[in-house]
């Protein structure tokens, strides 16, 4: 009889890899999960691994018409890392993407390109680099919806959809 293969639980992967987060890294992830949640986001979940893609965000938010991600940085060699990575330089995971890290680690002019910043203050989330006001809106399709979204273009990614369609669907297995 053939066996089952199970997904290994996450923790058990960061265990055996050596990447298990730090307390602080854990916090953040946190604050990082409630911050997209106060700013309209229904659909949050952290340190997903969907099949087929090899990006696992510490936090992802959908809205009906966008996505976030949010990468917790704890140090700066990790940050430096994270910038390595194939899915920084095309497609990954989320509309808007953002670092939050503890205040004063990454300074904005490291940031790459298109990428936003979040300090932990205490126990707030401060944007540092950020669109303004709380649109959010999603890949234009005309002009009129470029005009509406001016100021949010310069954050604006296109992500990888069959990444974020197995993510959706890693959440929905969750919750079913």
């Amino acid at each position: 009889m053939p066996k089952t293969l199970t997904p290994e639980p996450i923790d058990q992967v960061k265990k055996r890899e050596g990447n298990m987060p730090s307390p602080e890294h854990d916090k953040l992830t946190a604050m990082g999960a409630r911050w997209f949640k106060k700013n309209g986001f229904p659909v949050v979940t952290t340190e997903i691994w969907a099949a087929g893609s090899r990006e696992r965000p510490d936090v992802l938010g959908f809205r009906s018409m966008c996505s976030g991600v949010i990468e917790v940085k704890v140090s700066l060699s990790d940050f430096r890392a994270d910038r390595l990575k194939p899915e920084r330089v095309s497609g990954g995971l989320g509309n808007y993407r953002f670092y939050l890290c503890p205040e004063g680690l990454i300074r904005p002019e490291d940031l790459p390109a298109r990428w936003g910043l979040l300090y932990a203050k205490g126990r707030s989330v401060v944007p540092v680099v950020s669109p303004p006001g709380n649109l959010w809106p999603g890949v234009p399709r005309n002009a009129l919806e470029e005009d509406l979204a001016a100021e949010w273009l310069p954050f604006l990614h296109r992500p990888d959809l069959d990444a974020e369609r197995a993510a959706l669907f890693s959440i929905a297995r969750r919750l079913s």
